[in-house]
Parts: structure tokens; C-alpha cells; sequence
């Protein structure tokens, strides 16, 4: 038996696959919100439009996110480690 890369027809398959694996996980990950602006904007803005600030308090901002995330459905969009970034995004926002 010879050793080494034959490229067989299912050989081909596998690699193919990988590949285009590997670029969908590239996309998603380059895809995904790199800043609290960004994470804000587009979580938030899945389920609604985004509100006008200067309505609310900076003291606010933790139960607004928890209401969302308990009562109207966003925790299924933001996870606990999320709703703290855009909380601190949100109340450094409102204190300028």
C-alpha cells in the first residue's frame, strides 16, 4: 500500500467540507459585535428600535436590561455576561 494524499473522490468531499466549515465559522466570528456600541446596537436592536436616551437615567439602565431580558424575551438575544457590558456601554454614555 503507498502512503500519502491520494485524492480520492471522498478525500475531496472531506476537504471541501472543512473548508467551507471553517469559512462559515470565520464569517460568524468576524461578524460577531467588537465593541459595546456594537454589541449594544445589535442586540438591542434585534427585538425593537433603539430608544432616545435622554429619556431615561443613567441609574436606570441595569433594570431596563433586566426587565428586557426577564420579561420581554431578550434573554434569548443577550446573555448575562452582554446585558453587563451594555449596561456599563450605556450608563458611560449617559454620563457624558
Amino acid at each position: 500500500m503507498k502512503s500519502g494524499w491520494r485524492f480520492s473522490t471522498t478525500r475531496l468531499i472531506v476537504v471541501g467540507l472543512v473548508l467551507v466549515v471553517s469559512a462559515g465559522i470565520a464569517a460568524w466570528w468576524w461578524s460577531r459585535p467588537r465593541t459595546p456600541e456594537a454589541l449594544y446596537r445589535a442586540r438591542c436592536a434585534a427585538c425593537h428600535a433603539l430608544p432616545d436616551l435622554s429619556r431615561f437615567a443613567a441609574a436606570d439602565m441595569a433594570k431596563i436590561v433586566a426587565t428586557m431580558r426577564a420579561s420581554n424575551g431578550a434573554d434569548a438575544v443577550i446573555d448575562e455576561e452582554e446585558a453587563q457590558l451594555i449596561v456599563r456601554y450605556l450608563e458611560q454614555v449617559m454620563a457624558q
